[in-house]
This record gives structure tokens, C-alpha cells and sequence, in this order.
């Protein structure tokens, strides 16, 4: 029985194929009532799904979300959140010398601001953006692959379908970045021991 609840499952999904689907199939032409009272359950369920609208958080859901905050945040007055210099985690990337403190995903549109450092020397790899990428230098020099190099203060961005080599710095930086979590990294972090 377990067996035939799976395999209606499955039907009911659409996820049965080749001979496992034919073989159901003629189960059912035959008039099994196991077989078809099984689906027929199951595929109003399905449709249930399929026409089930999300529904909204309720007020009290929604207020706590959105006055969640990060590690770090402070809340001074309602609906403000500061994160001073010296708060907030620092991550590691994985590519050695870089590291990259989140301040805010925005989930809807997967956009984050976050700030990236690097250490004299160090290198962000190769990457494809799929989405608008602003860059504000907040200190120290940064070289975009081998024809730009930016300094404190100056502000780059990056148009959709656009690539950068490298991102590398001579002093080490930090840089205000706001970019699509969807960029495509063209260089996996080594593994770690």
C-alpha cells in the first residue's frame, strides 16, 4: 500500500516518467479504486497548492520583522538602526587577505550593501555582475584589473552583464560595495584545512 500512496504521489506531481508512468497509468485505465481514489485525493491537494495564495503576515508578524536588526545595530529611535565603526562581524571570504562585513540584504530585489576589505596585496577574483554594482572607496587604493586604479573617495560602479578582473590593493581598503547576490564569483575560494 505504501508503495501504491508513493507512486500516486508521484503521479499526482508529475513526476513519474518512462515505464514507471506507463505502468501507472494502466494500473489506473484498468480501474484499480485503490489507484484512482489515491490520485484523485492527492491531485486536489495539488491543485489546492497550486491555487493557494501566501498569506500576508499578520501585523504583529510583520512589526517584529521589521524591527529585526542585525548583530551589532543599535536602534536609537524607532524604524532607525546605526551599526558604529567598531560593531558588526567581520567575515572571511575565503580568498585570503579579504573579508567583508553584511549591513543589509534586501531580500526582494537580493541587493546587498555590505563592506569589502582587503589587506596590502591581497585579490578579489574575477567576477560577472548581474546586476548594477556601486563601489565607494572608503579608504585606501584599490586596482580594478590593470587599467583602473581608485583611491578614498572615489566611486566606481559597475553596469549589468559587465566583468571585473581582480579587484586588488596596494595599501589594503575598504570599499562601500552594493551589489546582486546573483554576481557570478569566476574563482572558488580555495578549500579550507
Amino acid at each position: 500500500m505504501q508503495e501504491l500512496s508513493e507512486q500516486a504521489a508521484l503521479y499526482a506531481m508529475g513526476s513519474l516518467k518512462d515505464e514507471e508512468l506507463d505502468a501507472f497509468e494502466r494500473l489506473l485505465a484498468s480501474g484499480d479504486p485503490a489507484a484512482t481514489l489515491e490520485v484523485e485525493r492527492l491531485q486536489s491537494v495539488m491543485e489546492a497548492l497550486v491555487d493557494a495564495k501566501p498569506a500576508p503576515p499578520s501585523p504583529r508578524i510583520k512589526d517584529r520583522l521589521m524591527k529585526r536588526k542585525l548583530p551589532g545595530f543599535e536602534e536609537p529611535e524607532p524604524g532607525m538602526q546605526v551599526l558604529r565603526a567598531g560593531n558588526g562581524k567581520w567575515r572571511d571570504t575565503g580568498y585570503p587577505g579579504v573579508s567583508t562585513k553584511i549591513l543589509h540584504i534586501e531580500r526582494d530585489t537580493r541587493m546587498a550593501t555590505s563592506i569589502l576589505k582587503l589587506e596590502p596585496g591581497a585579490k578579489y577574483p574575477p567576477h560577472h555582475h548581474t546586476q548594477l554594482e556601486q563601489c565607494m572607496v572608503l579608504s585606501g587604493d584599490v586596482r580594478l584589473g590593470s587599467k583602473t586604479h581608485i583611491f578614498a573617495g572615489d566611486y566606481e560602479k559597475a553596469l549589468p552583464g559587465t566583468d571585473h578582473e581582480f579587484l586588488t590593493s596596494d595599501t589594503g581598503c575598504e570599499l562601500l560595495i552594493i551589489s546582486c547576490l546573483e554576481d557570478e564569483i569566476k574563482i572558488e575560494p580555495a578549500a579550507r584545512p
